[in-house]
């Protein structure tokens, strides 16, 4: 079945081992339903892909929350999940990475291994957040979804941002990264090469800057920004199952 259409969030059971898979900001779980969906078929494990406060509605609708409304989505999906599971796998594309980071960060005893696909750490482009320190900005901004490289391929997103949004965007992001040494546990990162809304050195400062003495870093070569509906898809799933089916490490 093609879930390359599908915007709503769903749960599948399956094994004590549970995978948090996020979308990003703007987006639906239509953009990693295909990997999450693989992932659960490759693995076994208990699979939750949930649907962020503000998302899937409309602009205005986004305009309502911020970023600690988002991560109450994102933690609530971890509650329900630990309750089936003895061991969790949380990951997330674009903003949802971001949020992976940030729940292992702050759950550590909860979360035992991540997985950010271009991922943000508040690494910015200058043009990216001139707009932050505007008097009088426009209410909305126009959207920066389905960056992807596959011609066949679209992301169900917003195509205009509430500019209040990009404030509690910002101050999510930037506070995530300032965290990152405290993340210790073993981390994947997966980042394009060419992304057009992430910066790629993204993808190297978490490298760099995490507490963790597991990491690993893999380059898409033929995917943009939403990886996870591009040519590189079916790579992050044979690569993401592997490593949520390893073993840990011995101390």
């Amino acid at each position: 079945m093609d879930y390359d259409s599908d915007p709503t969030p769903f749960y599948l059971k399956g094994s004590r081992t549970g995978v948090l898979l996020l979308h990003g900001f703007t987006s639906t779980p239509q953009s990693v339903a295909h990997v999450g969906r693989a992932l659960h078929e490759a693995t076994g494990a208990t699979l939750s892909v949930p649907l962020l406060a503000g998302h899937g509605k409309t602009p205005e609708a986004l305009a309502q929350t911020g970023y600690r409304a988002w991560l109450a989505s994102a933690e609530s999906a971890l509650a329900r999940l630990r309750g089936d599971c003895d061991r969790i796998v949380v990951g997330g594309l674009s903003l949802g990475g971001t949020i992976a980071l940030n729940l292992a960060i702050r759950f550590a005893d909860q979360v035992d291994r991540v997985v950010t696909i271009n991922g943000s750490t508040g690494l910015y482009r200058p043009d990216q957040v001139d707009n932050l320190f505007c008097d009088q900005p426009d209410r909305f901004q126009r959207g920066i979804g389905s960056d992807i490289c596959h011609p066949d391929r679209r992301e169900i997103c917003y195509d205009e941002i509430p500019f209040a949004t990009m404030h509690e965007r910002f101050v999510l992001t930037c506070a995530t990264g300032a965290m990152l040494p405290r993340l210790t546990q073993p981390v994947l990162i997966f980042q394009s090469r060419t992304d057009h809304v992430v910066a790629p050195e993204n993808g190297l400062r978490i490298m760099r800057d995490v507490g963790s003495a597991e990491v690993s870093l893999h380059w898409l070569e033929r995917s943009f920004h939403v990886a996870t509906l591009d040519h590189d898809r079916d790579l992050i799933v044979q690569k993401t199952a592997a490593f949520i089916d390893a073993k840990p490490c011995a101390v």
